[in-house]
């Protein structure tokens, strides 16, 4: 009998580790002649397990990282930031003692690379490659992080003469892990939902993990497309350390389809951005060949020239491009979970946690090989930018915010992660026919070392050679914040003091008034003060006309959405209310002004074009059908640039929820709700107070709640035989929008357009949605403009569907946008409609919507 048992112990030992499918750690490691250091851990003696064989969590790495920074005089662990949910972001710095003891002096040849008038003085023979390695930005593409244990253990660890030259000849970063909380996310799912007894069904919970999916950041964004953009602290801490080396091999691990063979870079070789240094594509392929022999030497199949493009530079291996590197995106077969067989293909995660592994490997082969002409390229590509600045006509912008400092410290911000300097403008210039006021308005020279990223956050783009993109096709960072800006063919004479920092406006306080103050929202911080004011009960007012206001014999203007605070229909104190408003205008940064009399000159402070506005309480509606990374970035924008509280609740509790809760519901997605939903949410929406705000395809849900009859733009490509061919021809029968920035005319009466000064705004423009011409029941206060192209492609048929079309529309009960109104977290002229829609829900048109 006691055999019998020990015979049934082993067998399940051994059936245990057949479907758990695990690898010895050489599985993991380069083929060579080396040995290892016993006093440095294996991921498994520190962990308890190889790489492959359980998904590893961020804690987990966190701790090994460490831990071989400790034991291991080639590494430097250097942590710079934390996660939204307060992760640290750890790198670790790898070279040859001799190398770390002399980092400084290393650091600071390898910056004077991208200085033209110094860098020929460098013995490039002499000087190191540093080559930079991130792994999984994707959360849920967990090949990557589990990759990392490996190649930072083998060198941490390996002895030999082919690690000496390797230590020797270069300085390796490695971030392991460039999106924590997503990693961790995954991780605990597909660990939790394991099967031990060998699952392998496609279908099964340990591979559909839910959405919003961990591929995203604590708010839903996708970080790869955050590098150009730098708006969350997984990107700006990263480049914090990406500047201070600037490297010249970039390495960016991804995953792909399940059954898809292994891609590595170059990609298609039509889409390529323009601003990208000569010779990057060359280079590129010569890289590749390094990891076509690491892929077959296992006999596996890749690709490497379709799909996958290197048009946008905002990305993890396309911004490098910009600084003179070259960026290598590598995108695996993924296994989702630890063992599937899709579609009869089977997929091992150990095997894609080692194409990961052995394309670390032979980047680190390239980057040794080609040390010196890596170094040389990026040498060469700084010194093609200051000539293709001396060529070129514009030699920088001006730049007016129009009183906004709030707009002013967000393009700061951005400037400032890619280490571009913005100057005040020291004297009056007029532009083109407009006057920028050195008391409000900037310049940015391009006269500085990352002139490829000013151009590329700067430039309007209509030329392309390939029209098939792999992600969007315009950016342009002015037209995105709405700001008003011109080039200039001379900086002489216009550059004034570097701005570290964009101070509030620091207006003077208003004095105690027992009638009212008065305050208009054109800087962005005015939401902060709105909602502080709503939450603390003072009541306001908003103006539906411009009007003008005497005091002290001089005359202040007001425009369209001026808040007004009358003192008597507060319930508390004078004395309160003013120390509320300087309370919560921090720093002055919102002008006030106290009215002493209600006598005003158009009309007065008691007329009806003042009227009554309430606190917003939201609720985003998630769940299925939801469109989690645009809601992620609606959020994102509340929660942090606002602090404004806002539900998330999900669709299967509206049959039980009290909707009165909230007098503002989100929806953004396609959602299918039963019948007793959608009448529930129609009786809701018909409460004085309530909307629904919806974003694109979320007009279907609208239709179907019985308070919208929107109807979509008809294909021109099915009444015109030209446009067909012109698709066709040059993209591909692509009916869908690559990402354009379009002009809009603006209705500035509109409680919409509040705070806005200008009279066209631009938006982004992505996906197929267009509404058709509207009725005259509902009003229509932002419409695409006649010639609306202004940057990025668009098929010929598009842009004859969009053009003069309504792109945000009110009526009954609802605010409906076309296009998403906070596009990746920096469309600020846009998101304050958004926020508009949100305080001035209420002074909305209430007729039916409906479009022909």
């Amino acid at each position: 009998m006691l055999k019998i048992r020990l015979f049934i112990i082993v067998l399940f030992a051994i059936c245990l580790q057949t479907t758990a499918y695990t690898q010895e750690l050489s599985y993991f490691l380069p083929q060579g002649n080396y040995t290892l250091n016993p006093d440095i851990p294996t991921p498994k003696q520190f962990l308890g397990f190889n790489p492959g064989e359980h998904h590893v969590s961020h804690d987990q790495l966190l701790f090994y990282m460490r831990e071989l920074a400790k034991k291991s005089s080639r590494v430097i662990a250097k942590e710079i930031g934390v996660t939204y949910e307060n992760r640290p972001l750890i790198f670790l710095i790898i070279s040859s003692e001799a190398n770390l003891g002399k980092i400084d002096e290393i650091q600071k040849n390898q910056l004077l690379l991208t200085d033209p008038s110094k860098s020929s003085s460098l013995n490039l023979n002499d000087m190191p490659v540093v080559m930079w390695f991130g792994y999984s930005v994707h959360g849920n593409e967990a090949s990557g992080v589990n990759a990392s244990l490996a190649v930072a253990y083998y060198l941490a660890a390996a002895e030999g003469s082919e690690i000496e030259k390797i230590l020797k000849e270069s300085v390796i970063i490695i971030q392991p892990a460039q999106n924590p909380d997503g990693i961790q996310r995954f991780a605990n799912w597909v660990n939790s939902a394991r099967s031990y007894s060998g699952v392998t069904d496609q279908f099964s919970r340990e591979f559909r993990e839910p959405a919003p999916s961990s591929r995203s950041n604590h708010y839903w964004f996708d970080l790869n497309r955050d590098w150009l953009l730098g708006q969350h602290p997984e990107t700006f801490n990263r480049l914090k350390l990406f500047l201070d080396w600037h490297p010249v091999l970039v390495n960016d691990y991804h995953e792909q389809g399940s059954t898809s063979n292994p891609y590595f870079s170059p990609g298609m070789k039509g889409s390529v951005n323009d601003i990208v240094p000569t010779g990057n594509r060359k280079l590129t392929e010569e890289i590749a060949l390094y990891h076509a022999d690491a892929i077959t030497s296992d006999g596996s199949l890749f690709f490497t020239k379709e799909v996958y493009d290197n048009f946008y530079p905002g990305k993890g291996a396309s911004y490098p491009d910009l600084l003179g590197a070259i960026g290598i995106l590598y995108e695996m077969p993924s296994s989702r979970g630890h063992h599937q067989v899709v579609n009869g293909v089977t997929v091992k995660f150990p095997d894609i946690v080692r194409y990961q592994a052995m394309c670390s490997y032979s980047a680190i082969k390239a980057g040794i090989d080609k040390r010196i002409e890596l170094n040389k390229y990026k040498m060469d590509a700084y010194k093609e930018a200051s000539n293709m600045l001396s060529k070129g006509l514009t030699k920088g912008y001006v730049i007016s915010s129009e009183g906004d400092k709030s707009l002013m410290k967000e393009l700061l911000h951005i400037l400032s992660v890619h280490r571009v300097d913005m100057y005040a403008l020291a004297k009056d210039v007029t532009v083109n026919g407009k006057k920028f006021e050195a008391s409000s308005s900037y310049i940015l020279p391009l006269d500085q070392k990352e002139y490829r990223i000013i151009r590329t956050l700067f430039d309007k783009l209509t030329h392309y050679v390939d029209t098939t993109f792999y992600d969007i096709t315009a950016w342009t960072l002015p037209l995105a914040m709405n700001l008003n800006y011109q080039p200039i063919t001379t900086t002489a004479g216009l550059v004034g003091n570097k701005v570290e920092k964009i101070n509030g406006n620091n207006y003077s306080q208003p004095e105690l008034s027992n009638v009212g103050y008065l305050f208009e929202i054109k800087d962005l911080g005015s939401y902060n003060l709105l909602y502080s004011l709503q939450k603390n009960g003072i009541k306001l007012k908003v103006s539906d006309m411009p009007f003008t206001f005497e005091k002290g014999g001089v005359k202040h203007s007001f425009d369209y959405g001026t808040i007004f605070i009358s003192v008597n229909e507060q319930g508390i104190s004078p004395d309160m209310i003013h120390k509320k408003l300087i309370e919560f205008n921090h720093q002055g940064c919102i002008r006030i002004l106290a009215a002493h009399t209600s006598m005003g000159i158009e009309f007065d402070l008691g007329s009806s074009h003042f009227q009554k506005i309430t606190m917003p309480n939201i609720a985003f509606i998630i769940g299925r059908g939801a469109s989690y990374s645009s809601i992620g970035e609606l959020w994102h924008l509340l929660d942090q640039k606002y602090k404004i509280p806002a539900s998330m609740i999900d669709a299967s509790l509206l049959p039980e929820l009290d909707l009165l809760r909230y007098n503002t519901i989100i929806l953004n997605g396609n959602y299918k709700f039963p019948k007793e939903v959608n009448d529930k949410l129609k009786s809701w929406s018909q409460i004085s107070g309530n909307r629904f705000i919806a974003i694109d395809q979320a007009f279907v849900t609208l239709n179907e709640i019985g308070i919208a009859d929107i109807k979509e733009k008809a294909d021109q490509r099915a009444i015109s035989p030209q446009l067909t061919y012109i698709d066709n021809r040059y993209n591909r029968g692509n009916t869908s929008i690559n990402g354009v920035i379009l002009k809009a005319d603006i209705d500035r009466g509109n409680p919409l357009l509040y705070g806005i000064k200008s009279d066209n705004l631009f938006l982004f423009k992505r996906g197929r949605t267009t509404i058709s011409e509207t009725s005259a029941l509902f009003t229509t206060p932002v419409n695409y403009s006649k010639d609306p192209l202004v940057s990025g492609y668009m098929s010929a048929s598009n842009l004859e569907k969009v053009k003069g079309m309504p792109a945000v529309f009110t009526g009954r009960g609802a605010i409906y946008f076309c296009d998403n109104p906070n596009f990746r977290a920096y469309w600020f002229g846009t998101s304050r409609l958004f926020m508009n829609a949100i305080f001035f829900r209420e002074l909305m048109p209430n007729a039916m919507i409906q479009t022909k």
